[in-house]
């Protein structure tokens, strides 16, 4: 759980206390009957300190959650871009291997195409070689007339 969950649900706790505590303060001021304007007084300035106790502590812990979401934001956001350059990064890489890989196989078509013409001089050199090496003697018979 994060701190701003945690801080919200403590304020939320806080708040629901006062907030019934109020609720209680107001239905006393609704069965007060009040028989001056004292006595009324009397009942409701505790009642509108703690409202006020409430508005500026819902006020405080309000720019408390704003301030910590900006930094988590702020956070987030360096996050964000801190992957999206080892991204940018892990893609420039995988690029240049490729074309690397690209020349390596076409450097190794043409390696492939000399041996082939190599292999095929070779073995015509070889096979003309022992054909005449080879080959039958002739003999010539002269008939002596």
């Amino acid at each position: 759980m994060s701190k701003t969950e945690t801080l919200q649900q403590l304020t939320t706790a806080a708040n629901e206390n006062r907030l019934a505590h109020l609720a209680n303060q107001i239905e006393s001021v609704h069965q007060c009957k009040s028989r001056s304007a004292e006595e009324l007084a009397e009942t409701l300035e505790p009642l509108a300190q703690a409202m006020a106790a409430l508005t500026d502590e819902t006020r405080e812990t309000l720019t408390e959650i704003e301030r910590t979401s900006r930094q988590q934001a702020a956070q987030f956001q360096k996050q964000i871009e801190s992957a999206a350059n080892s991204w940018q990064t892990a893609a420039t890489q995988a690029q240049s291997a490729a074309d690397r890989l690209n020349q390596a196989g076409q450097r190794m078509e043409w390696i492939h195409y000399v041996l082939a013409a190599m292999i095929g001089l070779l073995s015509a050199t070889l096979v003309s070689v022992f054909w005449i090496w080879l080959l039958p003697r002739t003999i010539e018979n002269k008939v002596d007339p």
